[in-house]
């Protein structure tokens, strides 16, 4: 073989070898995502939810896609703001709560209404259930990565017990969202807003008598160093949680790299967050049923009757009001509270 063509062939290989290098997918580039949580790594949610997530992920991607998780408020204080930092780009990932912004999530908040779901896992359910059809509008900006609700709150306060409805009249109690601030007014308490971060000063101060809150935060909170007093019984609805990412940031991940977010995310995710919180709920009740400094009690079958002919009527008043802005979310209440198991 002449030198020549020897030369014509290895110039051949070459680039036959540099075309197929040009047809190949090109490898991911690695990606770290920037996940803002408004509390500890120690709450519950991150210790046994979101950690965990970040770590699938990581572990899914064979360290391609690693999500870091910023903790109590670093990228940012206020749990307030939680979804716009999302929305915005400051974080890549932020979970929190739409009661917070109330006039943002009008359908999702229905769940804290009465009578939907038997529990916080059902709750869920029922939001995925009716998501596309009711509450997508709500989430337009984002990519969602969990939805849920909470354990169902219970009433703490720190000097009385609270044994009727008539003695929450005038009492001081904090309410997480606007629509359970109308429907603590609708029992007859003074309802004040703040973020969960601020409820064990106030407590402690005495700017507030109680808070409508799930006993989940016994744990995550120490609620139970600042109040003394728990009653069960009322029929509240749940708090609604998001889990979301910035849409950018989701859309310039690689195809691979969406599929493992798709895949670990979702449905089962949320449930998760759910089964999470109401297992986290029934330790705290448990703590102070047991502790000789706390008491606990529900409503008498009388009084939780007439807490709920409260609550309805109030019910009814605010559905006619968020009518009155435009907003279909009394449809959305219906459908979750016919979403079933």
């Amino acid at each position: 073989m002449t030198m020549m063509r020897k030369l014509s062939l290895a110039a051949g290989a070459l680039a036959a070898s540099a075309a197929a290098a040009a047809l190949a997918p090109a490898p991911a580039l690695s990606v770290e995502l920037k996940f803002a949580s408004f509390v500890g790594g120690r709450h519950v949610m991150n210790r046994e939810v979101f950690a965990p997530w970040a770590e699938r992920v990581g572990a899914m991607s064979k360290g391609a896609l690693t999500v870091k998780m910023y903790y109590g408020g670093a990228l940012g204080k206020g749990p307030a703001k939680q979804f716009k930092r999302a929305v915005d780009g400051v974080a890549d990932l932020a979970w929190g709560l739409q009661g917070y912004t109330s006039k943002q999530f009008r359908r999702t908040t229905m769940v804290e209404m009465t009578e939907v779901g038997a529990d916080p896992a059902d709750a869920t359910r029922r939001l995925w259930k009716v998501f596309d059809a009711h509450l997508a509008p709500e989430y337009a900006r984002v990519k969602v990565i969990a939805l849920w609700a909470a354990d169902a709150p219970i009433l703490h306060s720190k000097r009385k017990q609270i044994a009727s409805v008539a003695d929450l009249d005038g009492m001081k109690i904090r309410a997480p969202s606007q629509i359970q601030a109308k429907l603590v007014a609708a029992l007859g308490a003074t309802p004040l807003a703040m973020p969960v971060t601020k409820v064990y000063n106030a407590l402690d101060r005495g700017v507030i008598d109680g808070v409508l809150i799930p006993p989940s935060t016994i744990n995550n909170f120490k609620i139970d160093e600042v109040t003394k007093f728990h009653t069960g019984g009322i029929p509240w609805g749940r708090s609604p949680f998001f889990a979301v990412m910035n849409r950018k940031s989701y859309d310039s991940l690689s195809a691979e790299h969406r599929r493992i977010v798709d895949e670990t995310s979702g449905l089962a995710l949320s449930v998760k967050a759910a089964e999470i919180y109401a297992a986290d709920g029934m330790k705290g009740l448990e703590k102070v049923k047991a502790a000789e400094n706390q008491v606990y009690a529900d409503l008498s079958a009388a009084e939780t009757a007439k807490a709920l002919a409260l609550l309805k009527e109030a019910e009814r008043k605010i559905l006619a009001d968020i009518a009155g802005e435009g907003i279909p979310a009394a449809e959305a209440l219906a459908a979750m509270r016919g979403a079933g198991m």
